[in-house]
Parts: C-alpha cells; structure tokens; sequence
C-alpha cells in the first residue's frame, strides 16, 4: 500500500502510538503527492509533532461517511461534549468517569440543551456513552488507567480512571467560518464549498476529485449533470492521476463511474471485502443481473430497477436457496426478513439500492450489474 493509500485509508498516525509508522510516512510524502492533496482534492495535510492527518472532506455527503460504529444522534452529541472536556484537559491528565458524566450533564444545562434528557442511571444511556468512550479509546483521545467500560455499563457504581493524550484536539477541522448558525449539516456544506478555489472550473475539478477518492460510485443524476460530464470530459487525466495515486483504474460507464481496485488492493470499507455479508450481496447483484438479463427485471433509460418490498424479499429467498452453501454460518441460519435487512443496510451503504419514499419502492442501481459474485467451477452449490 502507497503512502498516499494509507493516508486516505486511516484516520491518521499517531507518533506515541507508532512511532516507525509515523516517521515512514512523514518520510515519504513527497511533493508531487503534496500538490495532487492541495490541487485536485483541495484536501489540508496535517503533519506535526504528534500526528499525521489528511483531512478528508466528501464531495457530497453520504450517509455512510459518518462514524459507523454510532447509531444514534445521542451518540454523536457525547463524543463532542467529550471533546470540549478534553479541551481543559493536559496531556498526561488522569480523570474519572463519573467526572465526566457530571461535567455532560452540567454543560446541557449551560448551552441551554434543557430539551435533551440525559440519564446514566438508564442503562441505554451508559450503553450509548460506553460506546462513544470505546470509539475514543480506539482513536487514542485517551487511554485506560484502571476499570472495565463493560462494568460500568451494567452498574452506574463501577468508576473509571481515565489518561489523556492530548491528540483529541487534532480531531476536529478548523471550519472557515463559523458555524454557530448552522442548523443542519447541509448548512456546514453549504459554508465550506467557499473554503474551495473561487474559479468554479477548480472548484468542480476538487469537488469531482473528492466523491471519486471517497464514493463507491459517482452516478449520472440529471440530463446535464456537471460533475459527471466532468469525468466523461476529462476522464483520460483522472485515470492517470487514479493510476498514479492508487495504481487502480478509473472506470466511466453510460450512467456511472467508480474507481476499480486491483486485487491486491484490501482496503477497510470498500466493496467487494473480506465481510460475509459482503459475498451474500456480491450474489444478490448476480441474480439482480440474471433476472434483468432474462426479462424478470426491466431497467428504464437511466438503467434503474424498480421493484416492490415483496420482490425485494423474494430476491433475497432465492439468493438463499441457490447460494447459501458458501455463506458464513452467520448468513446461513439467518432468517429471511432479518438477512433482507441487513443486505438493504449494507447495499445502501455502498449506494447499490436507494429507497423511493414516494413509491414504496427499491431502487436498483447501476453498479449492481457490473460487480456480481459467482462460485469456481469445481464448487458444488
């Protein structure tokens, strides 16, 4: 894996926690990769004393480019009250827990979040705030002292003695303007298409950069879809600039385009992986390909496929009965209804099928035609 590689697949790399890894790659950044960062993705490349991070901004956001590992708001609004503990905090600074605690339920109260009720003794609130310590753990903001997440979990009484590091300030960008105002993350959007170049040929050319390098797949969304005749236009010096950053192929069909690993490339939330759920829906999009290719399904001018809540069930009953020998014993004994649900969340994730709140409906995308699973031939299904 390329230096460049690394950095777009890790958050960052912290010297006291890898010290070689963190001297390897701030070795090896070189200024041709510097200007690739700064010119056709307008990304910023953070390298100092502690850490090394590209800031990686999306195109457009997605639903998937949030932190995978939470699931509700109340999540996301813990990890940045925990931030801003952690601002007051030195490096090498030890705290308990149920400081902390405290100090979230004092500061609701400050910026006037009377309407968020917050109460540890319910065990889905110490779930929820176990899980976002687990995450900051995991990114290093602190380390574990004494105590077990686990326990304190099942019972409010089990403290926790907490170190800080001092890297959870470098965690957060530095927005271009203020955000106060913002109320919802479009309007953050909105603001921080200003921090790209003012000419709007560099703006389009970072912004087409930045959903390439970090969506599973830039689709043709409208008759006249700018970012899209972007790449058919200039398609030649994106694959090259996609050759040479990744040594991939960039790859530009009738109604979408998506960067094409190499086979030795494994990267930790791409499609195809190593997951099992993602070898069901590698099979999933084969009979989706079978059935458009025999009649049953019938894709309109923009190559999409719409299909009822019943068909979609009935398509994950034969992927089952046809497939499932080579399933992991997880995907094996799962029930219909709840296999369903987990291929729809993790096609969603990847943008394979949409939801038509209008119609009731799933939306098939183009990209499931084009990546299919199939068994070698000496495999007995």
């Amino acid at each position: 894996m390329t230096t460049f590689e690394k950095l777009l697949e890790n958050y960052w790399f912290i010297k006291d926690i890898n010290p070689e890894e963190y001297r390897n790659i701030k070795n090896d950044i070189t200024e041709e990769m510097q200007n690739f960062i700064k010119y056709k993705l307008g990304y910023k490349l953070i390298a100092n004393q502690y850490v090394i991070k590209l800031e990686k901004i999306p195109g457009i956001p997605k639903s998937f480019m949030g932190i995978l590992e939470f699931d509700t708001k109340m999540e996301y609004m813990f990890l940045c009250l925990i931030l801003i503990y952690l601002e007051e905090k030195t490096r090498g600074e030890q705290f308990i827990l149920s400081e902390l605690l405290d100090y979230i339920q004092n500061i609701i109260v400050e910026i006037n979040l009377n309407d968020i009720e917050i109460d540890f003794t319910k065990y889905s609130h110490r779930k929820s705030i176990v899980k976002v310590l687990k995450f900051i753990k995991e990114m290093a903001f602190i380390k574990l002292y004494d105590g077990d997440e686990n326990k304190f979990a099942e019972n409010i009484e089990n403290d926790i003695l907490y170190e800080v590091t001092g890297v959870s300030k470098y965690f957060m960008r530095n927005f271009i303007s203020n955000i106060s105002d913002c109320n919802l993350y479009s309007d953050i959007y909105e603001k921080e298409q200003l921090g790209l170049e003012q000419d709007k040929g560099t703006e389009r050319r970072q912004r087409v950069y930045r959903r390439l390098f970090t969506e599973n797949v830039v689709y043709k969304e409208e008759t006249n879809d700018k970012d899209y005749n972007y790449i058919k236009n200039y398609r030649g010096a994106i694959n090259q600039d996609v050759d040479k950053m990744l040594e991939s192929t960039l790859e530009v069909h009738k109604n979408g385009a998506y960067i094409l690993l190499t086979e030795n490339k494994n990267y930790k939330n791409t499609f195809p992986s190593n997951k099992g759920i993602s070898d069901v829906v590698l099979f999933v999009n084969k009979e989706i390909k079978n059935k458009l290719t025999n009649g049953e399904y019938k894709a309109d001018i923009n190559d999409l496929i719409y299909i009822s809540n019943i068909e979609m069930l009935k398509l994950v009953r034969e992927v089952k009965q046809n497939y499932q020998k080579g399933f992991s014993k997880e995907f094996r004994e799962m029930q219909e209804e709840e296999l369903l649900e987990e291929i729809v969340k993790y096609m969603k994730e990847f943008d394979m099928i949409r939801e038509s709140k209008e119609s009731n409906e799933y939306i098939i995308m183009p990209i499931c035609f084009k990546i299919i699973g199939k068994y070698p031939k000496d495999f007995a299904i």
